[in-house]
């Protein structure tokens, strides 16, 4: 049931649909790629997109296509992209084609990939697996299809962030219900029904079966309170947080309070 929850959640919209802007497609697409590097200008820093060069990729989540082009743009020796809605999957096939780069689209389940063993050098996933409600299983599956040696790149939610201190202000003490946890905060109003966040010993014990794990807390534009973030939560004094909002102050001494975990995972290599 949780998991029909989630497909239905994104299928009605895509993450970052609201940045998609124009008259005619291609604009939209690209309107929204531009919207999305600017306000995350540390996608491609993360990602490594040249790293694909002449490598077997899969991304896990194409979402609205941006960083999947990003990777067909280096011609990888074989590009994959799956997402579990057709809408995605749309956004993504439709941006391959404006851009004239090639990819094989699937829709697909984290949780059960169609894949064979060892059947990819690099794994690619950005704000996904923390939306499946077996995120264990959707690692271990990363970990298996993963040839010896390769690379998995993964953002998953952050629990204890300044995102998920604003949604308990407002959904937990201003609500009357202080003892709320966050767990359940994030699970029923931080995007789809059931969202996982994770502390960075959680996030190290989900990718316990890789040879090295590397994580890193980062600040989103979300806890920034920049572009749309939580405008799905505003209120009559929104503008005025929005506008009052100490950016300066977060990034100098909250930088670790960031929604996001960057995780950079290594399988073993062969024997």
């Amino acid at each position: 049931m949780l998991k029909k929850d989630v497909h239905d959640f994104w299928e009605q919209e895509s993450c970052g649909e609201a940045y998609a802007i124009g008259s005619e497609r291609a604009e939209q697409l690209r309107s929204h790629a531009r919207t999305r590097y600017a306000l995350e200008p540390y996608i491609p820093a993360f990602a490594r997109f040249d790293e694909g060069s002449g490598r077997r990729v899969l991304e896990i989540g194409v979402g609205m296509g941006a960083d999947h082009v990003e990777w067909a743009r280096h011609h990888p020796a074989l590009l994959v992209g799956m997402d579990f809605t057709g809408r995605a999957l749309d956004h993504t096939r439709t941006r391959l084609h404006v851009e004239r780069c090639e990819s094989r689209l699937l829709r697909a389940d984290a949780e059960h990939l169609p894949f064979a063993d060892g059947a990819f050098e690099l794994v690619y996933s950005w704000g996904v697996l923390h939306h499946s409600p077996d995120t264990a299983q959707a690692v271990r599956e990363v970990h298996r299809v993963l040839a010896p040696g390769g690379i998995a790149r993964v953002m998953i939610y952050h629990r204890r962030s300044i995102v998920g201190w604003l949604l308990w202000l407002k959904y937990g003490l201003i609500s009357g219900r202080p003892f709320r946890s966050l767990d359940d905060i994030y699970a029923h109003h931080l995007e789809s029904p059931g969202t996982k966040a994770y502390s960075v010993a959680g996030a190290r014990r989900l990718f316990a079966g890789f040879a090295s794990t590397a994580v890193t807390p980062f600040l989103s534009f979300a806890d920034l309170l920049q572009g749309a973030a939580g405008t799905r939560h505003a209120g009559a004094i929104d503008a005025v947080v929005r506008r009052l909002w100490p950016r300066w102050l977060i990034r100098r001494f909250f930088g670790s309070c960031g929604l996001y975990l960057l995780v950079d995972a290594r399988k073993e290599p062969a024997s």
